[in-house]
């Protein structure tokens, strides 16, 4: 089984293979980070059961930043983004990332954002899970038996 924290996994292999020796942030930077640099963030993602195989097509997506020195204005250079996020953008052209023993399907819109200081690809991915995979997810223990007291009053 994979879950999507395997997939930011080797998204994080992948950025590191792009960009040796530079720090790889996750979820956010903090103030002062260092540049040049990298972040990876999960957005969000959809599940869509499919109740009569038993199985969920899970489609996380991810954002991955590009970070580059900036001037007193906090601008960087626009070309150097640039080459930066063609240099992600091309971790993608496969059409798949290698986790674990699985292949999560890079799906066909990726969105290229772009700032005065920074460059970030938006990748959905899409992979399937059987309801036999989700059994396997470490359950937390009940609570126990729940006692309710219910009193009725009447009025009138």
């Amino acid at each position: 089984m994979i879950t999507n924290n395997d997939i930011a996994g080797a998204l994080g292999a992948l950025v590191e293979q792009a960009f040796p020796g530079e720090k790889l942030y996750w979820d956010f930077v903090p103030t002062g980070f260092e540049r040049p640099s990298n972040l990876i963030q999960m957005l969000d993602g959809k599940a869509y059961p499919n109740f009569s195989c038993g199985s969920v097509e899970v489609r996380p997506r991810f954002m991955l930043s590009t970070f580059v020195p900036v001037d007193a204005y906090n601008h960087g250079d626009s070309m150097e983004l640039t080459r930066r996020q063609m240099l992600l953008l091309g971790l993608f052209l496969p059409g798949y990332v290698r986790v674990k023993d699985r292949a999560p399907h890079v799906l066909d819109e990726i969105l290229m954002e772009s700032d005065l200081d920074a460059a970030s690809i938006i990748v959905p991915f899409s992979y399937i899970l059987s309801r036999e995979e989700f059994m396997e997810l470490t359950q937390r223990p009940d609570m126990g038996t729940l006692h309710i007291r219910q009193e009725v009053s009447t009025h009138g």
